[in-house]
């Protein structure tokens, strides 16, 4: 297959298992001492991934543009949650677009639909944000997996125990939760 129907593979495969994500609990658990339900759903996408791209690991030879499950973190709230990362692996890892797996279902930063309540969501508990990735891209720049907080490093280990385990910071997370219903697919 070629590059561009291997990304609407995986986002129809997601797509396919959105529907019985619960996305209040996932936000909850995101950002609570229980984290298993974050970590459920983050390794499902994780190895639909790895299923889908045919690795668990990215280089800039393999594909120029790939969507990677990751954990997202607000960086001046501390809020966690999971998303869809598209990173250009041909430019070092530049990071091209976000969907945002948010108690109002599924967002993506900048899109043609986001309603205004969604952008307003996105900027009040998101942006700006960091993310890290749950599969290994050789090269990239962009994102810092020296300075994991510990609550990101706990979601990301699950996916790849077998993986050493990343350094941590002593950076904590709020718990803020809402109860939204499920929103969008991803397109």
């Amino acid at each position: 297959m070629e590059e561009k129907d291997l990304r609407a593979v995986y986002i129809d495969r997601l797509n396919a298992m959105l529907p019985t994500v619960e996305f209040a609990k996932l936000d909850h658990s995101c950002n609570s001492d229980d984290f298993s339900y974050a970590k459920e759903i983050l390794k499902r996408m994780h190895d639909l991934c790895i299923e889908v791209y045919g690795t668990d690991y990215f280089d800039d030879y393999t594909y120029e543009i790939v969507d990677l499950p990751a954990v997202i973190r607000g960086s001046n709230t501390g809020h966690i949650g999971l998303g869809i990362v598209t990173l250009d692996l041909e430019s070092s890892g530049e990071h091209w677009g976000t969907f945002f797996l948010t108690p109002k279902g599924v967002i993506e930063q900048g899109g043609e639909t986001i309603s205004a309540t969604e952008s307003k969501y996105l900027s009040t508990v998101y942006i700006p944000y960091e993310y890290w990735y749950t599969i290994p891209v050789e090269g990239d720049i962009h994102v810092d997996f020296d300075n994991v907080p510990w609550r990101v490093q706990d979601l990301l280990n699950h996916c790849s125990p077998e993986q050493p385990e990343m350094e941590q910071d002593s950076q904590q997370a709020n718990d803020l939760n809402a109860s939204q219903q499920n929103g969008p697919t991803m397109n």
